[in-house]
């Protein structure tokens, strides 16, 4: 273990959690675009699984009022599903592939905020709607633990206001990455060699949090699309690099 890749890998997921808090998204996006440059992917995408749970844990102490079970029921339990496809992908597929189908996918899904932005398209909260963002959402969780884009286009859409969107995607991130943890460690990918990975990381996202957190407050939802619209070609682009 190199205590350099250690800090580098915290810092990493520091700038994540951040960006996490303060946006509503992109925590496992830019850390599994960064991560598999130090470590193999199956580790990263275990690291991010724990620390998922690390940043739903904190995230939903602070915002448990703005929770909804109702909203989140559907598209988790779809999410539960198919994160087990996700987690055979990981282990069976090479890892460029998986990461061009998840960077068309974030193309994509740039594309329909852009379209929905102009033309005012909206998702509505329907059965087949809960479950095709869930069913998305699994697989992207299993492959690269990325929780976020899919719920949040759901959840965007759906919700009355800012905090009870990032509280019904923080209690989702919470639930997918608590079961993605149980499979990364039934599958050998939770070891003692990435264990001071993911302490010192579990204590920069913890960090992050707070501050993002206070940055999100002073955000409205028009500005939280601007980010949203820059980043996700990004990521995409880091992720075929």
């Amino acid at each position: 273990m190199d205590f350099n890749f250690v800090i580098q890998i915290a810092l990493i997921n520091f700038a994540a959690a951040f960006l996490q808090a303060s946006t509503g998204f992109g925590y496992a996006i830019f850390a599994m675009s960064l991560m598999p440059l130090i470590l193999p992917m199956r580790y990263c995408s275990a690291i991010s699984a724990i620390t998922v749970v690390v940043i739903g844990l904190q995230m939903v102490s602070i915002l448990r009022k703005k929770v909804r079970i109702k909203i989140i029921l559907l598209p988790v339990m779809c999410c539960m599903l198919t994160t087990n496809i996700g987690m055979y992908l990981l282990m069976h597929c090479p890892e460029h592939l998986l990461r061009i189908i998840l960077a068309v996918f974030i193309v994509l899904l740039d594309l329909y905020f852009i379209l929905s932005g102009k033309f005012h398209i909206k998702i509505r909260k329907t059965v087949f709607n809960g479950c095709l963002c869930g069913a998305l959402t699994g697989i992207s969780t299993g492959m690269f633990n990325i929780v976020g884009p899919f719920f949040m286009v759901y959840y965007f859409n759906i919700c009355d206001d800012n905090l009870q969107y990032k509280a019904n995607l923080e209690m989702s991130f919470l639930i997918a990455g608590l079961y993605s943890t149980f499979l990364h460690i039934m599958v050998g990918n939770i070891t003692m060699q990435v264990f001071p990975y993911i302490t010192t990381s579990a204590v920069a996202v913890i960090a992050a949090g707070f501050l993002g957190l206070k940055l999100f407050q002073r955000l409205n939802r028009e500005s939280i699309c601007r980010i949203i619209y820059f980043a996700l070609p990004v990521m995409a682009f880091m992720l075929i690099r």
